[in-house]
């Protein structure tokens, strides 16, 4: 698979977290039926347990974004590092300060057999995001 068409794949599925962009309807339709997300080794969500997820984590943070600053395609596999940003809204792993967040997301996708996304382990810096939103990561001001 070419950058191109990994691009074109997965902007639909990273458009569910960027809240000026986000189409339920597309960012569903590029995963398989039977997609799971994975956010530890071995515990994962369906695709149908996504959508609350998503759902909820905008509740939290309502202007939640995602952007992605490199991509890699290597056969079924294609690999996302990005910016998670937002201000949360109230209690959000601490309690509310009215401060941002902006944290390196890792994702690795697989492509199924047909044509979809089937699997995605992922790993997002919320230490990082703790730390900001306490107002005691000096790494924040660099970046």
């Amino acid at each position: 698979m070419t950058k191109q068409a990994a691009e074109r794949l997965i902007e639909p599925f990273y458009d569910l977290f960027r809240s000026k962009r986000r189409d339920w309807d597309a960012g569903f339709a590029v995963l398989a039926d039977d997609w799971r997300s994975y956010y530890t080794n071995g515990r994962y969500r369906t695709k149908a347990e996504t959508r609350p997820y998503i759902e909820g984590l905008f509740d939290l943070v309502p202007d939640i974004n995602v952007e992605i600053l490199h991509l890699s395609a290597d056969g079924v596999y294609i690999a996302v590092r990005s910016e998670l940003s937002g201000t949360p809204a109230g209690d959000f792993m601490v309690p509310h300060t009215g401060r941002s967040f902006s944290i390196m997301t890792i994702d690795v996708h697989e492509i199924g057999d047909d044509g979809r996304l089937s699997v995605l382990h992922h790993l997002e810096d919320w230490g990082a995001a703790i730390r900001q939103l306490q107002g005691s990561d000096s790494s924040q001001e660099e970046q």
